[in-house]
Protein backbone atom coordinates (compact mmCIF):
# COMPACT_ATOMS: atom_id res chain seq x y z
CA UNK A 1 0.00 0.00 0.00
CA UNK A 2 0.90 3.32 -0.79
CA UNK A 3 0.42 5.98 1.97
CA UNK A 4 -0.93 9.61 0.40
CA UNK A 5 1.60 11.35 3.15
CA UNK A 6 4.51 10.05 5.27
CA UNK A 7 6.64 12.42 7.15
CA UNK A 8 10.35 12.86 6.29
CA UNK A 9 11.47 11.55 9.81
CA UNK A 10 14.58 9.65 10.21
CA UNK A 11 16.97 8.15 12.80
CA UNK A 12 18.72 11.44 12.67
CA UNK A 13 15.79 12.93 13.33
CA UNK A 14 15.40 11.43 16.71
CA UNK A 15 18.80 11.65 17.32
CA UNK A 16 18.45 15.58 16.98
CA UNK A 17 16.24 15.65 20.27
CA UNK A 18 19.71 14.96 21.75
CA UNK A 19 21.36 17.93 20.51
CA UNK A 20 22.90 20.19 23.42
CA UNK A 21 21.21 24.01 23.73
CA UNK A 22 19.03 23.88 21.17
CA UNK A 23 15.69 25.51 22.41
CA UNK A 24 12.44 26.90 20.89
CA UNK A 25 13.90 30.09 20.24
CA UNK A 26 16.53 28.84 18.16
CA UNK A 27 14.37 26.99 15.87
CA UNK A 28 12.01 30.29 16.11
CA UNK A 29 14.85 32.70 14.74
CA UNK A 30 15.70 29.49 12.18
CA UNK A 31 12.24 29.75 11.01
CA UNK A 32 12.25 33.18 11.02
CA UNK A 33 15.42 33.80 8.56
CA UNK A 34 14.44 31.40 6.16
CA UNK A 35 11.46 33.58 5.53
CA UNK A 36 13.21 36.59 5.00
CA UNK A 37 11.77 37.87 8.57
CA UNK A 38 13.38 39.33 11.89
CA UNK A 39 11.32 37.20 14.30
CA UNK A 40 9.26 34.48 14.65
CA UNK A 41 7.19 32.58 17.76
CA UNK A 42 6.38 29.20 17.89
CA UNK A 43 3.03 27.96 19.45
CA UNK A 44 1.26 24.61 20.42
CA UNK A 45 -0.56 24.28 16.70
CA UNK A 46 -0.59 27.09 13.61
CA UNK A 47 -4.41 28.14 14.31
CA UNK A 48 -3.25 28.69 18.10
CA UNK A 49 -0.72 31.48 16.72
CA UNK A 50 -3.61 32.99 14.16
CA UNK A 51 -5.65 33.08 17.52
CA UNK A 52 -3.06 34.92 19.51
CA UNK A 53 -2.69 37.21 16.60
CA UNK A 54 -5.97 38.11 16.51
CA UNK A 55 -5.88 38.97 20.36
CA UNK A 56 -2.86 41.08 20.04
CA UNK A 57 -4.20 42.82 17.48
CA UNK A 58 -7.24 43.72 20.08
CA UNK A 59 -9.87 43.00 16.81
CA UNK A 60 -13.39 42.55 17.36
CA UNK A 61 -16.25 42.55 15.50
CA UNK A 62 -13.31 43.28 12.08
CA UNK A 63 -13.98 41.76 8.91
CA UNK A 64 -10.92 39.30 8.38
CA UNK A 65 -11.05 37.99 4.67
CA UNK A 66 -10.69 34.64 3.90
CA UNK A 67 -10.57 32.05 0.95
CA UNK A 68 -13.67 30.48 0.09
CA UNK A 69 -11.39 27.14 -0.07
CA UNK A 70 -8.80 26.81 2.83
CA UNK A 71 -8.43 25.11 5.96
CA UNK A 72 -12.08 25.06 7.99
CA UNK A 73 -10.43 25.55 11.43
CA UNK A 74 -9.36 29.08 10.17
CA UNK A 75 -12.66 30.91 10.09
CA UNK A 76 -13.47 29.05 13.40
CA UNK A 77 -10.87 31.13 14.62
CA UNK A 78 -12.13 34.21 13.30
CA UNK A 79 -15.43 33.59 14.82
CA UNK A 80 -14.17 32.47 18.26
CA UNK A 81 -12.07 35.56 18.58
CA UNK A 82 -15.46 37.22 17.68
CA UNK A 83 -14.87 38.80 14.16
CA UNK A 84 -16.55 38.36 10.84
CA UNK A 85 -15.30 36.03 8.12
CA UNK A 86 -15.65 37.21 4.60
CA UNK A 87 -15.34 34.73 1.88
CA UNK A 88 -13.69 35.10 -1.13
CA UNK A 89 -13.48 32.58 -4.15
CA UNK A 90 -10.57 31.41 -5.67
CA UNK A 91 -8.22 30.96 -8.91
CA UNK A 92 -8.67 27.22 -10.41
CA UNK A 93 -4.51 28.27 -11.71
CA UNK A 94 -3.35 27.73 -9.01
CA UNK A 95 -6.25 27.36 -6.00
CA UNK A 96 -4.89 30.93 -4.18
CA UNK A 97 -8.08 33.79 -3.56
CA UNK A 98 -8.95 35.36 -6.51
CA UNK A 99 -8.02 38.91 -6.84
CA UNK A 100 -10.51 40.53 -9.02
CA UNK A 101 -12.90 38.88 -5.82
CA UNK A 102 -10.91 40.38 -3.19
CA UNK A 103 -10.82 43.79 -4.78
CA UNK A 104 -14.81 43.80 -4.04
CA UNK A 105 -14.48 42.41 -0.81
CA UNK A 106 -12.78 44.92 0.96
CA UNK A 107 -14.55 47.63 2.85
CA UNK A 108 -13.81 49.93 5.91
CA UNK A 109 -14.51 47.55 8.49
CA UNK A 110 -11.32 44.61 6.79
CA UNK A 111 -8.66 44.45 9.09
CA UNK A 112 -7.29 41.35 7.81
CA UNK A 113 -6.57 39.40 4.96
CA UNK A 114 -5.29 35.88 4.96
CA UNK A 115 -3.72 35.27 1.43
CA UNK A 116 -3.22 31.54 1.63
CA UNK A 117 -0.18 29.89 -0.80
CA UNK A 118 -2.77 26.68 -1.24
CA UNK A 119 -1.41 23.56 -1.22
CA UNK A 120 2.51 25.20 -1.97
CA UNK A 121 1.70 27.56 -4.78
CA UNK A 122 2.62 30.83 -4.10
CA UNK A 123 -0.06 33.82 -4.00
CA UNK A 124 0.81 36.97 -4.85
CA UNK A 125 1.31 38.95 -1.43
CA UNK A 126 2.32 42.15 -3.52
CA UNK A 127 -0.47 42.63 -5.18
CA UNK A 128 -2.91 42.05 -2.83
CA UNK A 129 -0.90 44.79 -0.70
CA UNK A 130 -1.65 47.05 -3.43
CA UNK A 131 -5.30 45.96 -3.72
CA UNK A 132 -6.08 46.62 -0.13
CA UNK A 133 -4.15 49.84 -0.42
CA UNK A 134 -4.19 50.61 3.31
CA UNK A 135 -1.27 50.31 6.03
CA UNK A 136 -3.80 49.31 9.00
CA UNK A 137 -4.77 46.28 6.98
CA UNK A 138 -2.84 43.17 8.01
CA UNK A 139 -1.69 40.73 5.12
CA UNK A 140 -1.19 37.53 6.79
CA UNK A 141 0.55 34.97 4.60
CA UNK A 142 -0.83 31.70 5.35
CA UNK A 143 1.88 29.43 4.66
CA UNK A 144 0.42 26.25 6.30
CA UNK A 145 1.18 24.10 3.41
CA UNK A 146 5.06 25.67 2.85
CA UNK A 147 8.36 25.26 3.46
CA UNK A 148 9.82 28.55 5.65
CA UNK A 149 11.25 30.50 2.81
CA UNK A 150 10.41 28.19 -0.15
CA UNK A 151 8.43 30.70 -2.57
CA UNK A 152 10.77 31.66 -4.92
CA UNK A 153 10.35 35.75 -6.49
CA UNK A 154 9.10 36.84 -2.94
CA UNK A 155 12.74 37.76 -1.61
CA UNK A 156 11.36 36.92 1.54
CA UNK A 157 8.59 37.72 3.83
CA UNK A 158 5.75 40.19 1.77
CA UNK A 159 3.14 40.33 3.86
CA UNK A 160 3.18 41.90 8.11
CA UNK A 161 3.25 38.34 9.06
CA UNK A 162 3.78 34.73 7.76
CA UNK A 163 2.07 31.76 9.35
CA UNK A 164 3.53 28.14 8.90
CA UNK A 165 1.79 24.68 10.23
CA UNK A 166 4.37 22.20 11.23
CA UNK A 167 1.83 19.21 11.78
CA UNK A 168 1.43 15.77 10.35
CA UNK A 169 1.08 16.22 6.37
CA UNK A 170 2.87 19.48 6.58
CA UNK A 171 5.99 19.50 4.47
CA UNK A 172 8.25 20.85 7.92
CA UNK A 173 7.14 17.97 10.43
CA UNK A 174 7.72 17.99 14.19
CA UNK A 175 4.52 15.88 15.28
CA UNK A 176 2.51 19.17 15.81
CA UNK A 177 2.72 23.07 16.02
CA UNK A 178 3.16 26.54 13.90
CA UNK A 179 5.01 29.74 14.10
CA UNK A 180 4.18 33.11 13.18
CA UNK A 181 7.27 35.20 11.54
CA UNK A 182 7.29 38.85 11.14
CA UNK A 183 9.11 42.04 10.94
CA UNK A 184 6.95 44.14 12.52
CA UNK A 185 8.96 44.86 16.12
CA UNK A 186 5.43 45.98 17.72
CA UNK A 187 3.67 43.18 16.69
CA UNK A 188 5.95 40.90 17.58
CA UNK A 189 6.25 42.32 21.33
CA UNK A 190 2.36 42.27 21.58
CA UNK A 191 2.26 38.89 20.37
CA UNK A 192 5.28 37.49 22.58
CA UNK A 193 3.41 38.98 25.42
CA UNK A 194 -0.03 37.56 24.85
CA UNK A 195 1.52 33.62 24.13
CA UNK A 196 3.79 34.11 27.11
CA UNK A 197 0.72 35.44 29.44
CA UNK A 198 -1.59 33.00 27.78
CA UNK A 199 -0.44 29.91 26.25
CA UNK A 200 3.30 29.16 28.33
CA UNK A 201 2.48 25.66 30.00
CA UNK A 202 2.98 22.54 29.51
CA UNK A 203 1.04 19.27 31.44
CA UNK A 204 3.32 16.29 31.99
CA UNK A 205 1.28 14.42 30.60
CA UNK A 206 0.44 16.51 27.99
CA UNK A 207 4.65 16.34 26.85
CA UNK A 208 4.40 12.30 26.81
CA UNK A 209 1.35 12.96 24.47
CA UNK A 210 3.42 14.67 22.05
CA UNK A 211 6.47 11.96 22.56
CA UNK A 212 4.14 9.00 22.28
CA UNK A 213 2.97 11.26 18.69
CA UNK A 214 6.05 11.27 17.75
CA UNK A 215 6.95 7.79 18.27
CA UNK A 216 3.86 6.56 16.31
CA UNK A 217 4.62 8.56 13.15
CA UNK A 218 8.61 7.26 13.11
CA UNK A 219 7.59 3.91 13.04
CA UNK A 220 4.55 4.73 10.25
CA UNK A 221 7.37 6.70 8.25
CA UNK A 222 8.97 3.27 7.71
CA UNK A 223 7.40 1.43 4.78
CA UNK A 224 6.54 -1.92 5.82
CA UNK A 225 4.96 -0.73 9.30
CA UNK A 226 3.14 2.03 7.56
CA UNK A 227 1.80 -0.46 4.40
CA UNK A 228 0.79 -2.77 7.72
CA UNK A 229 -0.83 -0.06 9.11
CA UNK A 230 -2.77 1.13 5.77
CA UNK A 231 -3.60 -2.59 5.40
CA UNK A 232 -5.27 -2.83 8.88
CA UNK A 233 -7.00 0.59 8.33
CA UNK A 234 -4.90 2.59 10.54
CA UNK A 235 -5.85 6.48 10.39
CA UNK A 236 -4.89 9.66 11.63
CA UNK A 237 -7.97 9.30 13.73
CA UNK A 238 -6.90 6.16 14.92
CA UNK A 239 -3.72 7.87 16.09
CA UNK A 240 -5.21 10.69 17.76
CA UNK A 241 -7.94 7.81 19.36
CA UNK A 242 -4.72 6.08 20.70
CA UNK A 243 -3.68 9.13 22.71
CA UNK A 244 -7.04 11.15 23.22
CA UNK A 245 -6.57 9.68 27.16
CA UNK A 246 -3.49 11.92 27.14
CA UNK A 247 -4.99 15.07 27.06
CA UNK A 248 -4.10 17.93 29.13
CA UNK A 249 -5.74 18.28 32.34
CA UNK A 250 -8.10 21.28 32.68
CA UNK A 251 -6.67 24.80 33.61
CA UNK A 252 -6.01 25.35 37.45
CA UNK A 253 -7.51 28.77 39.04
CA UNK A 254 -5.82 31.81 37.76
CA UNK A 255 -4.96 29.86 34.18
CA UNK A 256 -6.16 31.35 31.09
CA UNK A 257 -9.12 29.25 29.62
CA UNK A 258 -8.93 30.35 26.04
CA UNK A 259 -12.62 29.65 24.98
CA UNK A 260 -15.46 26.96 25.09
CA UNK A 261 -15.27 26.36 21.47
CA UNK A 262 -11.87 26.14 21.08
CA UNK A 263 -9.03 23.30 21.90
CA UNK A 264 -7.90 23.42 25.88
CA UNK A 265 -4.02 22.81 24.24
CA UNK A 266 -4.37 26.20 22.61
CA UNK A 267 -2.79 27.20 25.84
CA UNK A 268 0.15 25.13 26.07
CA UNK A 269 3.24 25.77 24.67
CA UNK A 270 5.83 24.33 22.23
CA UNK A 271 8.13 22.25 23.70
CA UNK A 272 12.24 22.06 23.76
CA UNK A 273 12.34 18.55 21.85
CA UNK A 274 9.77 19.64 19.02
CA UNK A 275 11.70 22.46 18.01
CA UNK A 276 14.98 20.78 17.96
CA UNK A 277 13.66 17.85 15.56
CA UNK A 278 12.22 21.29 13.95
CA UNK A 279 16.08 22.13 13.50
CA UNK A 280 16.58 19.02 12.12
CA UNK A 281 14.32 19.13 9.59
CA UNK A 282 15.32 22.46 8.39
CA UNK A 283 18.99 21.52 7.59
CA UNK A 284 17.49 19.06 5.08
CA UNK A 285 14.81 20.98 3.71
CA UNK A 286 16.32 22.26 0.67
CA UNK A 287 16.67 18.23 -0.54
CA UNK A 288 13.03 17.90 0.77
CA UNK A 289 11.86 20.37 -1.77
CA UNK A 290 13.92 19.14 -4.60
CA UNK A 291 12.67 15.65 -4.58
CA UNK A 292 8.69 16.75 -4.02
CA UNK A 293 9.78 19.19 -7.15
CA UNK A 294 10.88 16.48 -8.92
CA UNK A 295 8.13 14.12 -8.63
CA UNK A 296 5.59 16.92 -9.34
CA UNK A 297 7.21 17.39 -12.51
CA UNK A 298 7.21 13.68 -13.13
CA UNK A 299 3.40 13.34 -12.27
CA UNK A 300 2.50 16.10 -14.93
CA UNK A 301 4.67 14.65 -17.16
CA UNK A 302 2.50 11.18 -17.25
CA UNK A 303 -0.36 12.14 -16.54
CA UNK A 304 -1.14 14.16 -19.75
CA UNK A 305 -4.27 13.23 -21.58
CA UNK A 306 -6.14 11.43 -19.22
CA UNK A 307 -9.77 12.01 -19.83
CA UNK A 308 -11.47 13.91 -16.81
CA UNK A 309 -7.95 14.93 -14.96
CA UNK A 310 -6.26 17.55 -14.80
CA UNK A 311 -3.00 17.33 -13.25
CA UNK A 312 -1.73 20.24 -10.94
CA UNK A 313 -0.24 23.49 -12.54
CA UNK A 314 3.52 23.53 -12.17
CA UNK A 315 4.97 27.21 -11.21
CA UNK A 316 8.25 28.74 -10.18
CA UNK A 317 7.90 28.58 -6.52
CA UNK A 318 5.46 26.20 -5.47
CA UNK A 319 6.20 23.39 -3.03
CA UNK A 320 3.67 21.13 -3.79
CA UNK A 321 2.24 19.62 -0.81
CA UNK A 322 0.53 17.92 -1.65
CA UNK A 323 0.54 17.51 -5.73
CA UNK A 324 -3.39 17.70 -6.63
CA UNK A 325 -5.46 17.12 -9.30
CA UNK A 326 -8.95 17.07 -10.17
CA UNK A 327 -11.39 14.67 -11.13
CA UNK A 328 -14.17 14.96 -12.62
CA UNK A 329 -17.34 13.00 -11.03
CA UNK A 330 -14.53 12.02 -8.28
CA UNK A 331 -17.20 10.70 -6.44
CA UNK A 332 -19.78 9.91 -8.39
CA UNK A 333 -16.72 7.62 -9.93
CA UNK A 334 -15.52 6.12 -6.63
CA UNK A 335 -12.48 7.25 -7.68
CA UNK A 336 -10.78 7.22 -4.31
CA UNK A 337 -11.88 4.05 -3.56
CA UNK A 338 -10.80 2.16 -6.41
CA UNK A 339 -7.15 3.87 -6.20
CA UNK A 340 -7.03 2.44 -2.80
CA UNK A 341 -8.52 -1.09 -3.62
CA UNK A 342 -4.93 -1.05 -6.25
CA UNK A 343 -3.06 -0.08 -3.13
CA UNK A 344 -2.71 3.40 -3.79
CA UNK A 345 -4.36 5.59 -0.41
CA UNK A 346 -5.14 9.59 -2.33
CA UNK A 347 -7.09 12.35 0.04
CA UNK A 348 -9.76 14.96 -0.91
CA UNK A 349 -7.89 17.91 1.61
CA UNK A 350 -10.38 20.13 1.33
CA UNK A 351 -13.43 18.66 0.58
CA UNK A 352 -15.47 21.54 1.40
CA UNK A 353 -15.80 25.20 0.23
CA UNK A 354 -16.25 26.99 3.43
CA UNK A 355 -18.96 28.87 2.83
CA UNK A 356 -21.20 26.12 2.10
CA UNK A 357 -20.40 24.72 5.49
CA UNK A 358 -23.70 24.53 7.76
CA UNK A 359 -21.70 27.00 10.41
CA UNK A 360 -20.61 29.48 7.70
CA UNK A 361 -23.57 29.66 5.62
CA UNK A 362 -24.83 32.84 7.68
CA UNK A 363 -21.16 34.72 6.32
CA UNK A 364 -21.82 33.64 2.91
CA UNK A 365 -21.86 36.78 0.13
CA UNK A 366 -22.97 35.63 -3.50
CA UNK A 367 -21.41 32.65 -5.32
CA UNK A 368 -18.25 31.00 -4.97
CA UNK A 369 -17.91 28.70 -8.03
CA UNK A 370 -14.28 28.13 -8.32
CA UNK A 371 -14.31 26.70 -4.86
CA UNK A 372 -17.22 24.69 -4.97
CA UNK A 373 -15.76 23.09 -7.91
CA UNK A 374 -12.53 22.27 -6.71
CA UNK A 375 -14.17 20.99 -3.40
CA UNK A 376 -15.91 17.94 -5.83
CA UNK A 377 -13.11 17.58 -7.52
CA UNK A 378 -9.62 17.76 -5.96
CA UNK A 379 -7.27 14.86 -5.12
CA UNK A 380 -4.19 14.44 -3.27
CA UNK A 381 -1.98 12.08 -4.91
CA UNK A 382 1.65 11.19 -2.37
CA UNK A 383 4.48 13.50 -2.97
CA UNK A 384 6.82 12.80 -0.08
CA UNK A 385 10.88 11.88 0.03
CA UNK A 386 10.67 8.28 0.38
CA UNK A 387 8.11 7.96 -2.86
CA UNK A 388 10.11 6.29 -5.86
CA UNK A 389 9.57 7.20 -9.63
CA UNK A 390 8.36 3.71 -9.90
CA UNK A 391 5.28 4.37 -7.59
CA UNK A 392 4.91 7.59 -9.59
CA UNK A 393 4.03 5.51 -12.29
CA UNK A 394 2.29 2.72 -11.23
CA UNK A 395 -0.16 5.84 -9.50
CA UNK A 396 -0.26 7.61 -12.83
CA UNK A 397 -1.23 4.68 -14.40
CA UNK A 398 -3.58 3.19 -12.07
CA UNK A 399 -5.37 6.63 -12.25
CA UNK A 400 -5.22 6.30 -16.18
CA UNK A 401 -7.18 3.07 -16.19
CA UNK A 402 -9.89 3.91 -14.36
CA UNK A 403 -11.06 7.39 -15.50
CA UNK A 404 -9.99 5.59 -19.22
CA UNK A 405 -12.46 2.58 -18.29
CA UNK A 406 -15.36 5.39 -17.28
CA UNK A 407 -15.16 7.49 -20.29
Amino acid sequence: MIPKARPDLGMTDLLSIAYPNATRREFEQAVAARSGAQCGLAFTYAHAGFFALLKALDLTQAEIILPAYTCNIMPEVVVATGNVPIFVDIDLADYNMNLQALKSAITTRTKVIVATHMFGYPTDIDAIREIAGDEQITILEDAALVFPGSTSGSNGLRGDVGLFSFGPGKPLFTIRGGAIVTNNLSLYEKLSTYRNDHMNHLPPREKIKRWTLLMIHYLLSKRMISSAALRLRLSKSTIHNVTSRLRPPKPKNGQTRLTSSLPNDYATRYANFQARIGLGQLRKSDLVLARRRSLSKLYSEILREIPGLTPAPIIDGACYSPYTVRVENRDALHFCQQMRAQGIETGTTFNYALPGLKKYRPYAQGHYPCAQQTSREVVNFPAYTALTDEQVHYIADTARRILCANH
